[in-house]
């Protein structure tokens, strides 16, 4: 009777563990190549602490199981329920935290890449985007857009006051925001040869050497322009014919 008892209980285990474990591959999914694509999770340091939250709620949940379980135990659905919920609340929270600040933008402002993140554009500043497709924030991805400078002396001016003070830069506020192709000219104008690269890298040559020998023989058709985000600054690598991106590797863009 025992042996049985065992046996239900590591069955009940099991099944749980592998039904977590496939949520968990379908949240990763949506994370990592949606939200986060490319580099851009090592950009935002997003990473290491969900990889965490969501180990923990892989194991926890069917290790609770495991502990709880029991054919002849009376409050088993109960207990059962409770530790869904648990670990139905945990997943949530760990999806959230991450969705809410994930890159809503990359946005081309003046000479390099930002990353605009979906918690810093409220209603208010969505609101006065010249276009209606930047007045919402996607669910599906970061898109790619250029920021313009306003014409007006006294709209730079203020807008300089506020990058200095620490408020709104350019590439936060969605009312300066165009295709990304209409900044063809700007982008290819801005672009920095990759073999500037190396005396930034020295630590990680490897890494250097891997992106040139990519581009090689022809590396005067490619060009980088640094992005910046809040935890790793990475670099894009651009065809200068044509300004498109190729794309984003962890290498440092500057000193």
């Amino acid at each position: 009777m025992r042996s049985y008892a065992i046996k239900n209980r590591f069955h009940a285990f099991l099944i749980h563990l592998v039904g977590s474990a496939l949520i968990a591959v379908l949240v990763v999914a949506i994370v990592f190549f949606v939200w986060y694509p490319y580099k851009l999770a090592t950009a935002t340091g997003v990473t290491e602490i969900f990889l965490l939250i969501l180990m923990v709620n892989v194991c926890l949940g069917p290790l609770l199981t495991l502990v709880v379980f029991n054919v002849e135990k009376k409050e088993l659905r109960r207990d059962l329920f409770i530790i869904l919920l648990l670990q139905v609340g945990a997943l949530f929270y760990g999806v959230y935290t991450v969705g809410v600040a994930r890159p809503a933008y990359v946005v081309f402002a003046i000479d390099r890449f930002e990353l605009v993140y979906a918690n810093e554009l409220t209603e208010e500043k969505l609101e006065l985007a010249a276009k209606d497709e930047y007045k919402t924030v996607s669910l599906w991805g970061p898109r790619w857009v250029a920021a313009q400078l306003p014409e007006n002396i006294s709209e730079r001016n203020e807008l300089l006051f506020s990058s200095v003070d620490g408020g709104d830069d350019l590439a936060q506020l969605p009312q300066y925001y165009l295709p990304y192709t209409e900044s063809r000219d700007k982008v290819i104008e801005k672009l920095q040869p990759l073999e500037t690269l190396k005396q930034f890298n020295a630590q990680n040559l490897d890494g250097y050497n891997e992106i040139i020998s990519r581009y090689s023989p022809d590396l005067s058709d490619y060009g980088y322009l640094p992005l910046q985000a809040n935890s790793m600054d990475l670099v894009v690598v651009i065809d200068k014919q044509s300004a498109e991106v190729l794309d984003i590797v962890e290498l440092k863009p500057w000193g």
